[in-house]
């Protein structure tokens, strides 16, 4: 992908670890162009964009307002089937009937989001750049991404599968050793094995209900 270009640190609002900053870019974005042929670095400059004009809206709930903004891009920018099956474990979701396993990926879809939504106004002006686009594991595409915060460089890269709709993220990965993924994976695995699927739905809930109570 030619050059480098400026995009806001979506994967930091994940990870807790970096900001955003008002777009350069809003112009270059192929908004018009068939989700099946954006290439993976549109994909993600398309996102955070979105993510980016949820801060922008005006309700009297903002914190409610930007997470029903939020949890179709976030349905449509992640393939959460995938994310879904990676943090349970294969084994475990074989083992789920296709109702649950529905049931994870919708409930992970508006806890994506909700983290997104509950910091929003939390984070600093931070630019972050798209280095390049390589090629990752059994077929994906890894746009991997750089920011600073506090004078030092923080590396963001995202992995993305091609599914039927297009170029989906399936993991954020953040200094090259912080997965999404392997994150949820070891904060849910002992609730899933110890209290099956209504355990882990019911944990995932209590956490939307406090960042609802605590949302901006």
């Amino acid at each position: 992908m030619g050059g480098v270009v400026r995009v806001f640190a979506i994967g930091a609002l994940f990870l807790g670890i970096a900001g955003v900053f008002t777009p350069s870019f809003a112009e270059e974005t192929p908004l018009t162009t068939e989700r099946a042929q954006i290439a993976p670095q549109e994909v993600i400059l398309q996102f955070v964009e979105k993510v980016e004009s949820a801060r922008a809206l005006k309700a009297d709930e903002p914190y409610q307002a930007q997470l029903a903004h939020l949890v179709p891009v976030v349905g449509d920018t992640f393939d959460m089937r995938a994310m879904s099956a990676a943090i349970v474990g294969r084994v475990i979701w074989r083992g789920w009937s296709e109702e649950e396993r529905d049931g994870f990926a919708s409930i992970m879809t508006e806890f994506l989001a909700a983290t997104i939504a509950s910091r929003l106004e939390l984070e600093t002006d931070v630019p972050t750049e798209i280095q390049s686009t390589i090629e990752g594991p059994r077929g994906t595409k890894i746009v991997q991404t750089l920011s600073t915060q506090n004078g030092e460089n923080i590396r963001v890269d995202y992995r993305l599968s091609r599914i039927d709709r297009g170029w989906a993220i399936i993991d954020i990965v953040a200094d090259a050793k912080v997965s999404e993924v392997a994150r949820r994976r070891a904060e849910f695995l002992g609730i899933i094995r110890s209290q099956g699927h209504a355990g882990i739905i019911a944990a995932i809930g209590r956490k939307l209900e406090k960042l609802g109570q605590t949302g901006t």
